[in-house]
């Protein structure tokens, strides 16, 4: 009697099974042949059941968590890679990627996706955690994932190669340079939608302002995703749109960007999460590692700000004239040459900066050289080699175009990362100058920096008097007139020697020149003493 229990619970299990296996085969097939094949690769759409490519292979440990925050640019993009490889050595199955960009480099975003792809090969699944934002390079890179899930309130989407107007409108662009410009990032979104079952039609919504984007619904019930021209023809065919869905899904000459709730409902992302650890405990993963990035990230994402680069250039620039006027005392030399430093180095690790803007900005710079130490007084070079040295550091503000190289600009974006480039080394200028105009008025009463100038009096009585250490001026001492020669080379700052009819004996001053750069032994007369400062000219 048992035995035949068993035999028949096992029986209708089978036929159970059976049953179950057959209705799912026929889900799929009905599902496989509803789904029309598009006329151009991105013309048609795909029948969009929310999450209804969400495979069982999600739930894979362990788990690694990779933060990805701020701009994109060269330097995020090898730390990521690195925190990748090591996620990979460690042996994760599943890496959960956490969004919080305005997007970057679209270069560097390009390569980024390949490696996010590559990690399919590898049997490593990959989720796009979007918590705040995923803007641009950054919706570029959360469809490269093999999945999305957003936080409440987040947002994806506005991918471009191009930037706002100042009015906040879209710059208008001939057919085929916007073509050529998009062409990448169009053939790695539709990538991406392919690999990842997203929908081609969202996907290139989200690039070019050309695509307005239809959700519409057939009257069996069929759903699906069109551009303009294929709504009208369906529209006519008793085609209507998503009831509570946004109709079109973006506006005309608009990107498409979603929040959360339409991006769910769309099945752009597969769901929401409130925070990283509610996704992977939704899924039953196990995260291991929490890759967020470094402090180093953070202080070079804060130094490669416009306002951080022009207070660069202002230290740079008082620092020469300190340099200049009181050269010998290495302080000065030393703040200079880290400000430079980390001026010129940033660009050049986030990828702003080339080896040959870089190249530009030295050759200027030697020219100024040359000009101040070997032919002075000509002035023609050093005309030139600032202008080399405002244009290198000029376009340093500005990442490549995703088209290529080229001689000149050709998009709005580019012109306007160059303007702010204008705006802020122009602006540092000007504070520059100010700065040294005050710092020449009141550098001998500040704290500290009044150590870079020579203000001590020459000892009386029986003291003993090195002649040659340099001497500060006084009121009646040396006259307007008196001639001397340089002791030491005039750059324009350093020291002369006067005779001193008081003490029957040559007496050292610091001098500042007016004829530019004078070499040791050049004949001098002094054109004027102000306070502290004695100045100087040639004879």
């Amino acid at each position: 009697m048992q035995n035949q229990l068993a035999h028949r619970t096992l029986g209708l299990g089978i036929r159970l099974a059976l049953v179950v296996e057959l209705l799912l085969s026929s889900l799929a097939i009905g599902k496989i042949l509803a789904q029309e094949i598009p006329d151009t690769p991105y013309a048609g759409g795909s029948s969009t059941q929310p999450n209804s490519r969400r495979g069982p292979d999600v739930a894979r440990n362990p788990t690694v968590v990779i933060g990805l925050r701020g701009d994109i640019d060269d330097f995020s993009c090898d730390q990521f890679v690195q925190r990748v490889n090591k996620a990979k050595a460690m042996g994760a199955k599943t890496i959960i990627i956490d969004f919080n960009t305005n997007g970057g480099l679209v270069i560097a975003a390009l390569d980024l996706s390949r490696t996010l792809k590559g990690l399919s090969g590898a049997g490593i699944y990959t989720i796009a955690y979007v918590d705040t934002k995923a803007y641009s390079a950054g919706a570029m890179l959360a469809l490269a994932c093999r999945e999305i899930v957003m936080a409440d309130s987040a947002v994806i989407g506005d991918c471009a190669p191009i930037a706002l107007r100042s009015d906040h409108t879209l710059e208008p662009l001939p057919p085929p340079e916007r073509s050529k410009a998009e062409s990448p990032i169009l053939a790695d979104f539709y990538d991406s939608a392919v690999r990842n079952g997203h929908d081609p039609v969202l996907a290139r919504a989200m690039v070019t302002i050309a695509v307005v984007a239809h959700w519409v619904q057939s009257p069996t019930g069929q759903r699906r995703f069109v551009d303009e021209a294929t709504y009208k023809e369906l529209k006519s065919q008793g085609w209507i749109s998503v009831p509570g869905a946004p109709d079109p899904i973006n506006q005309d000459g608009t990107l498409l960007t979603m929040f959360t709730d339409l991006a769910v409902k769309t099945g752009l992302a597969s769901g929401h999460a409130s925070s990283v650890g509610d996704l992977a405990a939704g899924r039953q993963l196990t995260i291991t590692e929490d890759m967020e990035p470094n402090l180093s990230e953070h202080v070079l994402g804060v130094l490669n700000t416009d306002w951080v680069r022009m207070l660069l250039i202002i230290v740079v620039s008082v620092c020469l004239y300190i340099v200049l006027h009181a050269p010998g005392h290495g302080a000065a030399e030393a703040v200079g040459l880290l400000a430079l430093g980390l001026l010129l180095g940033v660009p050049l690790l986030t990828g702003y900066a080339t080896w040959w803007e870089l190249a530009i900005i030295f050759a200027g710079l030697a020219l100024v050289a040359f000009e101040l130490f070997v032919l002075p007084h000509t002035g023609a070079m050093v005309i030139v080699g600032l202008l080399m040295m405002i244009v290198g550091l000029l376009l340093t503000f500005v990442g490549a175009e995703p088209s290529g190289p080229g001689l000149m600009p050709r998009f709005q974006g580019t012109w306007m990362a160059f303007e702010h480039g204008v705006f802020y080394t122009m602006s540092g200028l000007v504070c520059a100058v100010l700065l040294m105009a005050w710092f020449g008025r009141n550098l001998p009463q500040l704290p500290f920096l009044n150590r870079l100038v020579l203000t001590t009096t020459s000892g009386g009585g029986s003291l003993a008097v090195d002649a040659t250490a340099p001497i500060a001026p006084s009121v009646s001492w040396p006259k307007t007139g008196m001639l001397g020669r340089a002791v030491t080379m005039l750059k324009p700052g350093g020291t002369a020697e006067f005779y001193d009819e008081t003490h029957a004996d040559s007496r050292i001053v610091s001098v500042v020149s007016e004829s530019g750069f004078l070499a040791a032994g050049t004949p001098v007369m002094v054109k004027d003493v102000d306070g502290s400062s004695v100045k100087v000219r040639s004879v």
